[in-house]
């Protein structure tokens, strides 16, 4: 009996040990299992989907960045032309005005008295001018005073002078005797004249008109007193040429200014510039309209070189250089731009090469990596050998093909033949 309850307890404490051994070991393989499943877990958060880019191309021409600022293409300062009180200002920084709109105003109550006394005077002027129009065209074609006899007088007149006149040529031709004395039967000398034509005053014709011509003369010159008070009360007046922006408000309203005083600064800001400047020794291979890459704060774009200053700065050895920027760029001015000029000995600009955002690039060691996705959806690493830096894009000279997807922000722990994601891409 005492001999079957030692082989019971020698078999009871076997199962004991035996289970604690299982338990162990089972607990280790567990263990095991969570590391490869947060290992697994890891290499899917390396990339997850949407954080993938397309592989694209850029010039691989060698470049030297320069840095430049956005101004406006056409700019213009609006300064007082007379003295005067500011009583009116379109707006302030930053505030559109249109073509031809009204941006500052002075008083113009001094030139108010000067207006009227001018169309005052010009309208005594008009009436002055017609009353002389109608002296004038009396003296011409009025009707002369009533001939002494009345109007029988009159016709007997008009009918016998013609008469007369004809007689008397024809009696000095035929006779020479007959005509042209005091007591020849033709004694006048000259043609007989009617009463109507002898009320003819010549002197008294061209005074009328002489009277005419001056009071016309004195009408031009009160229309141009009057033009001469528009001119000053334009002066009053500073007017946009052309659509822009208010940058620049230099006074308010209620200021007093002087001529040449500065009233406000305009500036079209839908055509804007990045203006650099150029090393001399780059000059020979820049020409207008050529394209240059220019890196916004977020945005890049190109530009073609819209003019090239024609005298250099001495001092710096360098030329200005103005780039177009294109219609929509997001640049205001005053922003800092940088601009890629392409140096001498690069490469063709039409030579192109697989670019990616620098934030693809990992570098291990001292060489520079990226992560491409295979047709499985795992990483493969491949060792780049990079080229120009164009804003947040660098060109890759060997080890990319352009349409390649890669990783555009690899984790620090990824590595090659990693999961980027569950399932095929």
């Amino acid at each position: 009996m005492l001999s079957s309850l030692m082989k019971l307890a020698g078999f009871l404490a076997a199962a004991v040990i035996g289970g604690l051994v299982v338990a162990m070991f089972g607990g280790h393989g567990g263990s095991k299992d969570t590391a490869a499943t947060a290992r697994g877990s890891a290499s899917h958060l390396a990339g997850p989907n949407g954080s993938f880019v397309e592989v694209g191309r850029m010039p691989a021409t060698a470049r030297l960045k320069l840095g430049g600022y956005v101004e406006p293409r056409v700019t213009v300062k609006l300064t007082a032309q007379a003295p005067g009180r500011v009583t009116f200002v379109a707006g302030q920084e930053g505030d559109r005005v249109g073509a031809g709109q009204v941006v500052v105003g002075l008083d113009d109550d001094a030139l108010a008295p000067e207006y009227r006394s001018a169309w005052a005077a010009l309208a005594g002027d008009m009436a002055a001018q017609q009353n002389a129009q109608t002296q004038l065209y009396h003296s011409i074609h009025g009707q002369p005073t009533s001939p002494m006899g009345g109007p029988a007088q009159d016709a007997y007149e008009r009918m016998m002078t013609p008469f007369y006149n004809m007689a008397q040529g024809f009696m000095g031709n035929m006779f020479p005797g007959a005509a042209g004395g005091p007591g020849t039967p033709f004694g006048s000398s000259g043609p007989m004249m009617t009463q109507q034509q002898s009320q003819k005053s010549w002197p008294a014709l061209n005074r009328a008109r002489a009277d005419y011509e001056r009071q016309q003369a004195s009408l031009v010159a009160s229309q141009s007193r009057i033009d001469g008070l528009d001119q000053r009360l334009r002066d009053r007046r500073a007017v946009s040429p052309r659509a822009g922006v208010i940058m620049t408000r230099h006074v308010r309203v209620g200021d007093v200014v002087q001529p040449g005083q500065p009233l406000a600064e305009l500036a079209d800001v839908d055509q804007l510039d990045v203006r650099i400047e150029v090393p001399t020794r780059l000059l020979a291979q820049l020409k207008v309209g050529d394209q240059v890459p220019v890196s916004l704060s977020n945005a890049n774009v190109w530009a073609p070189i819209s003019q090239i200053f024609p005298a250099a700065d001495r001092s710096q050895r360098t030329i200005s250089v103005k780039l177009a920027l294109p219609a929509g760029a997001p640049a205001a001015p005053g922003m800092y731009a940088l601009a890629w000029i392409a140096q001498a000995g690069g490469n063709s600009p039409s030579d192109f090469a697989p670019a990616i955002p620098t934030t693809a690039v990992v570098n291990r060691g001292s060489q520079p990596l990226a992560f491409v996705v295979d047709g499985q959806g795992r990483a493969e690493m491949r060792i780049l050998r990079l080229g120009d830096v164009t804003g947040d894009r660098v060109a890759v000279l060997s080890g990319l093909q352009a349409g390649e997807r890669i990783v555009a922000n690899p984790s620090p722990n990824l590595k090659a033949g990693d999961h980027l994601f569950a399932g095929r891409p």
